[in-house]
């Protein structure tokens, strides 16, 4: 394609058959399709190239780049001008967006896993988001709109189950240890595993079967992220930290929380309400923290991007599977230490159900029945 071809709106896409390999500088050498030679992207304009993996304008990539300060607009017409010259991008059209995206994701990871990169070839364009592992052209947010999805409604009325069972399985053999002590910049976070990256913790599972039949009805639970009960302990700060993988997004519903319990994601705060959801991207930059005198209890779960398709989603769950990639998370739980604080709440959290449900008889719709976005 010639550069006096080139529209600010139309539409472009990096070429499902596009090659590429990272430097030791951070560049790409790409070869493109219809190239004769291998064309160098500098590292400073990778990030902004890679955004082509979804179909979008160069007018689009130029508003929501995610930089500051924001791109100069006749550098930018050049740079994506001489991409679409070199055969580095084409002009999309419908269905462009998959084979462009499994084919640039599965050359990254074939690389970061089979070949001992250091670090993931593809990175986002958003300095707050930075996951070990990169999915290219998904839509971004840091917080999502609950009522995208329409399971949340069906999990939140069945809040008052799940709580009763996780309230059993502190009562009993929790089994909960503490995690990520490289995040926990003071007090204790600990956790219960239900599943990692398709790794099923059979203890947990059996003991709450309500609440894995819930979240069974959740389209990608279990396959490609983690299901677990996360606990952290009075006073308690978990530091800023990246997730794993933006190819997931990740669902908080809270099950006992004090006051003094919120949830900071990239620049957005959420104050976290017992039987409401928050669904938000863990790939940003985000922390949690604990306040109060008392423990706090989310049930956490992780779910595919709804972006993805279905040979997308076939992919993920095999690579999870091949490489094994619960196998770190659940042998950082069985290494970690028992904690006892957590039973204590199995009581005061009976009696807060209890008072839940008397509320519920005077004719007070119980909070935990909120379905507003939370803020």
């Amino acid at each position: 394609m010639d550069e006096s071809d080139f529209e600010w709106d139309a539409s472009y896409v990096i070429p499902a058959g596009t090659r590429f390999r990272s430097t030791p500088a951070g560049a790409l050498q790409v070869d493109g399709e219809g190239a004769d030679d291998s064309v160098e992207v500098p590292r400073a304009w990778v990030e902004l190239y890679l955004a082509f993996a979804r179909p979008q304008s160069a007018a689009e990539v130029l508003r929501g780049n995610g930089r500051r300060p924001r791109l100069d607009r006749e550098d930018w017409r050049q740079r994506v001008a001489a991409w679409s010259a070199q055969g580095l991008l084409r002009r999309s059209g419908a269905g462009a967006a998959t084979p462009a995206r499994l084919a640039l994701f599965a050359q990254a990871a074939e690389e970061f896993y089979g070949g001992g990169a250091r670090r993931f070839p593809l990175r986002s364009p958003f300095a707050l988001q930075r996951p070990v592992v990169f999915y290219p052209g998904l839509a971004t947010l840091e917080i999502h709109d609950r009522r995208r999805f329409p399971w949340v409604a069906a999990l939140e009325a069945a809040f008052p189950v799940i709580r009763r069972e996780f309230l059993g399985l502190l009562s009993g053999e929790a089994g909960f240890a503490t995690v990520h002590r490289t995040h926990t910049s003071s007090g204790e976070w600990a956790a219960a595993y239900l599943w990692a990256f398709g790794e099923k913790v059979d203890a947990t599972c059996r003991a709450c079967p309500e609440t894995v039949r819930a979240l069974g009805a959740i389209p990608g639970v279990a396959q490609f992220g983690t299901t677990l009960y996360s606990a952290l302990a009075p006073r308690t700060q978990i530091a800023p930290h990246h997730g794993y993988s933006n190819a997931k997004l990740r669902c908080q519903l809270p099950l006992l929380v004090p006051g003094g319990c919120k949830l900071k994601v990239g620049d957005q705060e959420v104050e976290q309400q017992e039987g409401r959801c928050i669904v938000f991207d863990d790939s940003f930059l985000h922390s949690a923290w604990n306040d109060s005198a008392e423990p706090r209890f989310v049930l956490v779960f992780d779910f595919f991007h709804p972006d993805l398709t279905v040979p997308e989603i076939v992919y993920l769950s095999s690579l999870a599977q091949l490489r094994r990639l619960g196998k770190g998370y659940l042998g950082d739980a069985a290494a970690g230490k028992k904690v006892d604080w957590v039973g204590a709440a199995a009581g005061a959290g009976e009696d807060a159900a209890g008072a839940g449900r008397g509320r519920a008889r005077r004719g007070k719709k119980p909070e935990a029945g909120g379905s507003g976005t939370p803020g």
